[in-house]
C-alpha cells in the first residue's frame, strides 16, 4: 500500500510539473525556394487569444533571448506562439550566423519570409496576430508592417528596437558605389555592422538594404504604420544610446519603460518584460 501511495504521489507531482511547464514547440518549415527552407517553432494556443510573432535579433536564430523566454511565458499566459528564424539564405538555420560570414542576404528577402510565416498563421486560421520583434527584429517588423502587411495584422510591439550602427564614411562610400539594376553586382566587401566592426562581409546592395533603415527612417516610417505600434526599452539598456532614446521620445509611439533592464533584459526583468508585453497585447486596437 505504501508503494502505491508513493506511486500516486508521484504521478500527481509529474501532473503538477507538466501543466505548469511551457507548451511544447513544434518546429514547422516553409520552403522559400527549391534550396532554401525556412524553420520555426510554433505553439499553439486557447481559441480568443490572438496569435503572437517573435522576431529575434541581428544575425541570431529564435533561441536567443529574450525572443526564446518570451515565447515561453506568453504560451504559458494562452497566446499561440511563432517564432521564426530568418533564414538569411541558409536552409533550416539553427546557428546564429558569424561576422565573416557571406552575407548576400538581403532586408527584402526578411520581409518576405516574414510576409510567408503571417501568411502561415493566417492559413492555420488565425484571424488576429500581433507581431513583436526584438532589437534589429523590432525594425523588420516596424519595415513589414510599413509596406502591404496582411490585414488580419493588428498591432506591434517592438522591443529594444534600434537602427543598426554603420560607419558614416564606409556608407556613404557604399550609396556612391551602388551598382544600377541592370549592372553586375560588385565583390564581396567588409563593413562594419551592428557589432561586426569591419568584418561584415557583404556585397554593397546587400549591405545598403540594412543600412539605409536610419534612425531617420525609422521614425519617419513610425509615424506610418496603421496599426497600433508600442516600444518597449530599458533603462540600462547600453546598445541604445541617449540621443537614439531622445529621438524615438519624439515619435509620440507609446514608450514603455523597465527600470534597470538591459538590452536583454536578463534575469529578473525576463519576467517585467513578458508582464509588460501581455499588458500590452490586452489593449484593444485601435
Amino acid at each position: 500500500m505504501r508503494g502505491l501511495k508513493h506511486a500516486r504521489v508521484y504521478l500527481l507531482l509529474l501532473a503538477v510539473f507538466a501543466a505548469q511547464s511551457p507548451a511544447r514547440a513544434d518546429m514547422v518549415e516553409i520552403r522559400f525556394s527549391p534550396s532554401l527552407v525556412g524553420a520555426a517553432d510554433y505553439r499553439a494556443g486557447k481559441p480568443g487569444y490572438p496569435a503572437v510573432l517573435l522576431l529575434h535579433g541581428f544575425l541570431q536564430t529564435r533561441n536567443a533571448p529574450p525572443t526564446n523566454r518570451l515565447a515561453d511565458a506568453l504560451s504559458d499566459a494562452g497566446y499561440p506562439v511563432l517564432v521564426p528564424t530568418l533564414s538569411l539564405g541558409v536552409s533550416r538555420r539553427n546557428k546564429s550566423l558569424s561576422c565573416e560570414a557571406v552575407h548576400k542576404h538581403t532586408l527584402q528577402d526578411d520581409l518576405r519570409e516574414i510576409g510567408l510565416w503571417v501568411d502561415w498563421l493566417a492559413g492555420r486560421g488565425h484571424r488576429r496576430i500581433a507581431m513583436t520583434g526584438h532589437s534589429s527584429g523590432g525594425k523588420d517588423v516596424l519595415a513589414y508592417l510599413a509596406a502591404t502587411p496582411n490585414v488580419l495584422v493588428e498591432r506591434a510591439i517592438l522591443i529594444g528596437i534600434t537602427p543598426l550602427e554603420v560607419e558614416a564614411g564606409q556608407y556613404r562610400k557604399a550609396q556612391a558605389e551602388k551598382p544600377a539594376a541592370s549592372e553586375p553586382v560588385p565583390p564581396l566587401r567588409r563593413f562594419t555592422m551592428g557589432y561586426c566592426k569591419n568584418n561584415y562581409a557583404a556585397t554593397v546592395p546587400a549591405y545598403l538594404s540594412y543600412a539605409d533603415w536610419t534612425g531617420d527612417l525609422i521614425v519617419n516610417r513610425l509615424g506610418r504604420v496603421r496599426v497600433p505600434v508600442d516600444i518597449v526599452l530599458g533603462t540600462k539598456d547600453q546598445v541604445i544610446s541617449p540621443a537614439w532614446q531622445a529621438q524615438l521620445a519624439k515619435s509620440r509611439v507609446p514608450i514603455s519603460w523597465i527600470e534597470n533592464a538591459g538590452h536583454f533584459f536578463d534575469g529578473e526583468y525576463e519576467f517585467e518584460l513578458s508582464d509588460r508585453v501581455a499588458e500590452i497585447l490586452k489593449k484593444k486596437p485601435h
